[in-house]
C-alpha cells in the first residue's frame, strides 16, 4: 500500500497540527480529525477532512495516527480511557506521537501500546508552521529500525526523518534541540545589543557574524523577521518554550548533565511571563534583554 492510500488521522489541531493536517490533505491523503475545540475541526473539514467524535474514533478509521498536543498529560488523556486511542482495537495502527513531552511519558505509553499491538513512535517535529505547509519539516524519530522505515515512507508527505535511536530518543533530541536553539537566541540578541550600543548597523553585523563560527539561524530569521520588525504575534509561544525548556532541564537533572546557561536563560523567560508576554512568540525575550541593556533592536538602516 502506497503512502497516499493510507488513511491518516490527526488529534490536535493547534498551531502545528492544523498546517500538518492541511499539508496531508493537499497531498491527497484521506484524513480524519479530532480536537476538543470544534472551530479548527470545522476549518479542516471544510478543506476535505472527516470529523471524528473521539480519539478512539480517529484511531479506528486510520492506518497512521498523528497526535500534536501541548504536553504529556494531554497525550495520556487521548491515549487512555474508554474513548482513548488504545481502546480502538485497531491492531494495524501506526501512531506517530509528535508532541514535545517528557521522554518518560513516551516510554510508558509505548509499553501500553505494545500490550494492544499498536505501533507507537515518538516523532518529534522540527520546523515552523511555514515548513509544515511546504512539506519541509524535520522529524526526530525514536523506535525500531523497521517501524522507522515504515514511518518515513508516510512522513515524506511532510518532510524528512532522522532515526535518533530507540523509543524516547526522538523527543529527547527535540528537547536538546530546543534547549540549544533557545540559548543561541539569547546569546545572539545580547551580542547584537552590544553592537547596537556601540553604533554598529545590523546589516554589517549580520554579514560578519554569518561568515564566522558565530553564524546561526536566528541571524537570518528570528532577528530580521521578528525582532527588528517588532513582530511578536503568533509563532512559537513563550509559554510553550518555557514548558519545553522545563522538560529539558528536568531531563538534564535526571541525567546529571549540567545546564548552567540553559537555567539562566529560563530565568529570563520567566521575566517575560511576569510581564504578561506568555502568548507572544518566544522572540519576545528580546524585549527583556532590551530593558536590561537600555537599548532596542528596532534598527533603522
Amino acid at each position: 500500500m502506497s503512502s497516499n492510500e493510507l488513511r491518516a488521522g490527526i488529534i490536535g489541531l493547534g498551531q502545528m497540527g492544523s498546517p500538518v493536517a492541511g499539508r496531508l490533505l493537499q497531498q491527497g491523503v484521506p484524513l480524519t480529525a479530532y480536537d476538543i475545540d470544534a472551530a479548527p475541526v470545522q476549518r479542516i473539514v471544510e478543506k476535505g477532512a472527516s470529523p471524528a467524535e473521539s480519539p478512539a474514533d480517529v484511531a479506528k478509521n486510520s492506518d497512521v495516527l498523528i497526535t500534536v498536543l501541548p504536553n504529556g498529560p494531554h497525550v495520556e488523556s487521548v491515549a487512555l480511557g474508554d474513548d482513548g486511542i488504545l481502546s480502538s482495537g485497531n491492531k494495524n495502527l501506526m501512531w506517530l506521537e509528535m508532541s514535545t513531552i517528557d521522554p518518560q511519558v513516551t516510554q510508558g505509553l509505548v509499553t501500553r501500546c505494545d500490550e494492544v499491538d499498536i505501533q507507537m513512535l515518538d516523532t518529534a517535529i522540527g520546523g515552523l508552521t511555514v515548513d509544515a505547509e511546504e512539506g519541509r519539516l524535520l522529524f526526530m524519530v525514536g523506535g525500531t529500525p523497521e517501524n522507522f522505515e515504515n514511518a518515513c515512507t508516510f512522513l515524506s508527505h511532510l518532510g524528512r526523518c532522522v532515526h535518533c535511536g530507540p523509543t524516547g530518543a526522538g523527543v529527547t533530541m527535540k528537547l536538546i534541540n530546543n534547549q540549544l536553539a533557545g540559548v543561541n537566541l539569547v546569546a545572539t540578541i545580547e551580542a547584537l545589543l552590544m553592537g547596537r550600543k556601540a553604533g554598529l548597523k545590523f546589516s554589517d553585523m549580520q554579514q560578519v557574524l554569518s561568515s564566522t563560527a558565530a553564524n546561526n539561524a536566528h541571524l537570518h530569521r528570528s532577528v530580521p523577521d521578528r525582532i527588528i520588525k517588532r513582530n511578536f504575534e503568533d509563532g512559537f509561544s513563550m509559554n510553550l518554550m518555557v514548558k519545553d525548556a522545563g522538560l529539558a532541564l528536568d531531563l538534564a537533572q535526571r541525567l546529571g548533565a549540567p545546564q548552567t546557561i540553559g537555567a539562566l536563560v529560563q530565568q529570563l523567560r520567566m521575566r517575560a511571563l511576569n510581564n504578561g508576554w506568555g502568548d507572544k512568540d518566544t522572540t519576545i525575550i528580546a524585549k527583556v534583554l532590551e530593558e536590561l541593556a537600555e537599548a532596542d533592536l528596532a534598527f533603522e538602516e
